[in-house]
């Protein structure tokens, strides 16, 4: 039946792409089709669970040295865990939960170095469309929360570019256009690190001789647009980074002796697509894409302990929607048709463990470390379907549904299974046009229900005692959310949401071996104010309150998520004062959870007789709160040497606030050792353009 299901979509898709029409559509599947305004029902009935972020917000953005992902998490409910790792917790779910497109091509990761840097290039970003739960069944399995990224496919000039210097990396930006029906871009960046990590142990006082070899990366983008015809557009495009870094750890660092010495790190990935774009406004759109992507996570580290995991992936996938009735009746289809060559060797070791207080990743038998080497290719099916209905129009209210199925099967645990999502949402109160101050009327409500599944990772089957048994994790979300235009320029959404989630995947340390024994909950509600005044004056605030908790297993009493932060509150203000703009941005947060030390105890390894001190853990509390205000200035550049550009100055952590990055122990533990987050930090870079 699963077969026949993927077949109706296939054929359904090249149906929609065989399909040809004389009217003219926009040259981008990123432009929004603007209906006059007294036509508000296709307004609405396209409406996503969706947060949007603009370019220009992006490149305005305070306290983000222009980086397109680190202004994420000044939505409400996306916080990133430190000042460090821009690895982002998204309404009290873990990073494993999120998944990230660019260009519908998927991201291997999407920050170097886990935060310095996103691997993404901000001046091409049209637009991150950030999906938090409660999504429909056009996006896949295997997460939680999407953020889709999109970048330009259009330019007005012939050909131009901007390059970036600062103290941490370099990169250079070129782009141009093919006559009036093609565009390209190419985009690279490389880091020089070695200055900045001669300049934080006197910062942060830390031991000089951790790092053996600075950490370095790389990164590249390039993509091809060209308009075949009036209704079909094909694209190639192709994006790849690198991280690597050699510490060297000693017993300040860790206290088992076998984890001493170096630890290396590499993480290549890339991708590349063809796509083919089909469009008729206001009858159909169409994308099929033919993409390769391959990732490798590399850790080597103490006494011979080795953990690569390598996974290649080929992937036909189609979307279509089509209008019934425009803007009444939409249907939405498509499929992901996958095959995933994949190797993973691992010495000893596994990946680390959110819960893990010890951080305990090593894989032994009888004092001896697990060997694993093992290859095989997975193959994965996807298909949805999805109807969205006008239910009830008249001029004071709106009643619009969407429901939707999407079907899964992944072939290394034969597992077959139906997410079905819908959503139902109620526009009351007339459309107020030229409309001068305050108004009560419209406003927005939906409710978002929907079932999320993720499959098992290859090394959850296969690490420590093999368990073929294994089945995917489980999520239910419940989403209410309240939108309202106070004012033409100003802006209030109010969301609630609850996640269940159950049959989570862990490591069993009695048995050796990954199963499905984690249980847990987020429930929350969040609040963002926007209000803008033209160009000039952007003011925002937003507020969260997340509740995240864990159940370990049976056994185990319930928990609060160690990525989950209770609190969080942003205020943002930007102003534009020609050559200038100013900007500040203030936050405050919970602080980090840590375990406390209630007390030590003596262990003899009994393979090697040698004595250590193991800890023993009190309560998990959390640290003094966290605070930080960062303001940017920036002056544009009219002309040197003939060419644009700016000067943008930012102060991170501008009034020097002490804030707890985690809580160590001395080597016999004794005593909490506080480490401490980002100190004042001066960022400087010049941009130039052509």
């Amino acid at each position: 039946m699963k077969h026949i299901f993927l077949i109706f979509l296939i054929i359904l898709s090249f149906y929609a792409f065989g399909q040809d029409d004389d009217t003219a559509i926009d040259e981008t599947s990123e432009d929004v089709v603007t209906l006059p305004p007294v036509v508000v029902e296709g307004e609405r009935i396209e409406k996503k669970p969706k947060r949007a972020i603009t370019g220009d917000t992006i490149t305005s953005a305070v306290g983000t040295g222009g980086d397109p992902l680190r202004v994420l998490d000044k939505l409400p409910s996306v916080g990133v865990l430190n000042d460090f790792v821009g690895i982002l917790s998204v309404r009290g779910g873990g990073p494993e939960d999120n998944i990230y497109y660019f260009d519908r091509l998927p991201l291997g990761y999407p920050y170097h170095l886990y935060g310095i840097v996103s691997t993404m290039n901000a001046e091409v970003i049209n637009n991150i469309d950030v999906y938090p739960g409660g999504y429909g069944v056009e996006f896949g399995s295997n997460s939680q929360a999407v953020i889709d990224i999109h970048s330009r496919s259009r330019t007005d000039k012939l050909i131009g570019g901007k390059l970036n210097l600062n103290p941490v990396y370099s990169q250079a930006f070129f782009e141009g256009s093919i006559g009036n029906r093609g565009y390209w871009y190419v985009f690279g960046r490389r880091s020089y690190m070695g200055p900045l990590f001669e300049l934080l142990p006197i910062l942060l006082e830390i031991e000089n001789d951790l790092v053996t070899q600075v950490p370095s990366f790389w990164s590249y983008q390039g993509k091809f647009v060209y308009q075949l015809t009036k209704t079909h557009r094909l694209v190639v495009n192709a994006l790849a980074a690198n991280d690597v870094g050699k510490l060297h750890f000693t017993s300040d660092e860790v206290s088992d002796s076998d984890l001493r010495g170096p630890l290396s790190t590499e993480n290549p990935f890339d991708s590349q697509g063809i796509h083919f774009y089909s469009e008729i406004k206001e009858r159909f759109k169409s994308v099929v894409s033919l993409s390769r992507s391959f990732s490798r996570s590399h850790l080597e580290y103490g006494d011979g302990y080795l953990y690569r995991d390598s996974e290649s992936t080929y992937s036909l996938r189609g979307d279509v929607q089509y209008w019934v009735k425009f803007p009444k009746t939409l249907l939405e289809s498509g499929f992901d048709l996958s095959i995933l060559p994949t190797n993973l060797v691992s010495v000893g070791a596994r990946p680390l463990e959110e819960g893990d207080w010890d951080f305990d990743f090593r894989l032994k038998q009888d004092g001896e470390k697990i060997y694993t080497d093992i290859s095989q290719d997975i193959h994965r099916m996807e298909g949805y379907l999805q109807a969205t209905q006008d239910l009830f129009s008249t001029r004071y209210a709106d009643l619009y549904a969407t429901l939707g199925v999407r079907s899964t099967y992944y072939n290394h645990i034969e597992n077959f299974s139906l997410q079905p999502r819908g959503l139902l949402g109620l526009t009351i109160g007339p459309e107020q046009i030229n409309t001068v101050g305050f108004s009560l009327l419209p406003v927005d409500i939906r409710f978002m229900y929907g079932n999320y599944v993720q499959n098992p990772h290859f090394y959850h089957i296969v690490l420590g005692r093999e368990n073929p048994d294994i089945s995917p994790s489980h999520a239910t979300h419940y989403v209410l959310t309240i939108e309202k235009n106070l004012t033409h320029e100003t802006r209030v959404e109010v969301a609630g949401y609850y996640k269940n989630l159950h049959d989570m995947i862990t490591y069993n340390l009695t048995d050796r071996q990954y199963e499905n024994q984690r249980t847990g909950s987020a429930k929350g509600i969040e609040v963002s104010l926007e209000h803008d005044f033209g160009d000039a004056f952007r003011g925002w605030l937003a507020y969260s309150y997340t509740l995240s908790k864990r159940q370990d297993s049976t056994k185990d009493k319930e928990r609060e998520f160690m990525f989950g932060t209770p609190n969080v509150l942003s205020v943002g203000l930007n102003y534009k004062l020609e050559p200038f703009e100013f900007g500040a941005n203030w936050q405050f947060k919970s602080g980090v959870l840590y375990a406390t030390l209630e007390d030590r105890e003596r262990y003899t390894n009994p393979f090697t007789k040698n004595q250590t001190w193991i800890p023993v853990y009190g309560e998990i509390v959390r640290s003094s709160p966290y605070h930080r205000l960062d303001l940017r200035i920036h002056y544009s550049i009219r002309s040197i040497f003939g060419l644009k550009g700016g000067l943008n100055l930012e102060f991170w952590n501008a009034y020097n606030r002490t804030n707890i990055l985690q809580v160590r122990y001395n080597a016999n533990y004794t005593k909490e050792v506080p480490v401490a987050q980002l100190p004042i930090v001066p960022f400087l870079a010049l941009t130039l353009e052509f």
